[in-house]
Order: structure tokens, then sequence, then C-alpha cells
């Protein structure tokens, strides 16, 4: 997991130059608007995508611990404040079966909370499970862009 400013690019650049697919992924996400509409855009063809959202946060028991296998997930807050609350995969058992490169998991007692405010970035690595959408303080509305990258692509 990695967790950084994307105005503080000395801080990230050093550990995400090993593949172009990172400068392409926050070259975009240095152009994204307030205005760049919901939904899918495409990146690099339909495998390389970055999905605008929208949604108020939640109370932390409303929200789950996900994880995925075969995609790495950047996650840029556009406006508003969130906590995204992370733990080991390894440290969690599975709440349901696994599906569309998605697992959830049963909640943890012993997991790391991040402030995801407006400028901010969390990278998500398959052994990273992460559990967005919680409120930090009260009841935001989140509008934020999840990149997903096939684990492949990182070279």
């Amino acid at each position: 997991m990695l967790h950084a400013s994307l105005g503080s690019q000395e801080t990230w650049s050093p550990f995400l130059r090993s593949s172009p697919v990172w400068t392409r992924c926050l070259d975009w996400l240095k152009i994204l608007t307030p205005e760049t509409p919901l939904g899918n855009h495409e990146l690099d063809g339909p495998s390389l995508y970055a999905s605008v959202q929208e949604y108020t946060t939640q109370g932390r028991e409303l929200c789950r611990f996900e994880s995925h296998r075969e995609h790495i997930d950047i996650q840029y807050t556009i406006a508003g404040i969130e906590t995204i609350d992370w733990i080991p995969r390894e440290a969690l058992s599975p709440d349901g079966p696994f599906g569309n490169d998605v697992q959830f998991w049963h909640a943890a007692a012993d997991y790391t909370p991040i402030t995801q405010a407006a400028g901010r970035f969390s990278i998500f690595f398959p052994g990273d499970a992460h559990r967005p959408k919680v409120i930090h303080g009260q009841p935001t509305h989140i509008r934020k862009v999840v990149i997903k990258i096939p684990v492949h692509r990182i070279g």
C-alpha cells in the first residue's frame, strides 16, 4: 500500500518508475477535473481504466473490506474526505466466495485507518485489503476515481 499527495511527486515517484503504466495513470489523474463525467474512462484499452464515482460516506459497520487478485487499485479523491481502512489480506478470513476479481473479508479490529482527502491517492496491491467509504468525522459526499491496473501490466 502506498498513500501520498498527487502534488508531492518527489515522495512517490521513486517508487513508481518501474513501469510506464504508473506514468500513464498518474498523468491522467493530474488532468482530471471535478467536471470529469461519472463512469468508466479507458486509459489504455479496456483493461486499464478509471472509474469516476460519487457516494456518501457511511458508518464503519456498513462498509466491507475487499481485495483483488488480478488488479491493483489507485484510489484518488477529487472532492470530499473519507477514511479507508487498510490491513494485510492474510490477517482476514473470507466473507463469501471470490468473484469478479473481488474478495470480501470479515472485519478485523486491528487495521490502519487512512485519511483520504482531496488531492490524495492510495495504491492497493493484491495483498492489501481495504475498506473504503468510511465516515471521517461526519457523512460526506465523495467524488473519487478508482483506476484498475491489471497486475500483469506492471513490469
